[in-house]
């Protein structure tokens, strides 16, 4: 599981979806930068701890080559509106489009989003990599 603070990233990286991709890369390797020309150099002093959450950070990260950065970025914000108290209770990885600010906004980029779908029945919006079945050793 994977705890960050979604206006945090947002704001250090100036909304640009490589640098998203790139503050999300490190916080989910948990890497540390070599040198000072390392492009995570500027970011690894920064707390990015918050109450946004994914479950499965490194299942996204391992098949992130088949989506773009701005998929993955709209991934990431539209996971911070989900909330953690929930998910503690319930372990439930959905959203309700009820708990959105601007759902109309979010619905039509969810459509054109391969990592996020909404279920027009119940107007839950599920996330692709959340719904990833656990091993049973």
């Amino acid at each position: 599981m994977l705890l960050y603070d979604w206006q945090k990233i947002h704001k250090v990286s100036g909304g640009n979806v490589g640098e998203i991709f790139c503050i999300f890369e490190m916080l989910v390797n948990k890497s540390v930068p070599t040198h000072r020309g390392d492009n995570i150099y500027r970011y690894s002093q920064l707390d990015f701890n918050g109450l946004s959450f994914l479950a499965h950070p490194d299942v996204l990260l391992f098949n992130a080559y088949k989506h773009s950065y701005k998929e993955i970025a709209a991934y990431l914000a539209t996971a911070s509106f989900r909330s953690i108290s929930d998910y503690a209770a319930t372990h439930t990885t959905t959203l309700e489009l009820l708990h959105v600010p601007f759902a109309d906004f979010l619905v039509d980029n969810i459509h054109t989003n391969s990592l996020l779908r909404i279920d027009e029945e119940t107007n839950l919006v599920h996330f692709l990599y959340e719904e990833v079945p656990t091993e049973k050793h």
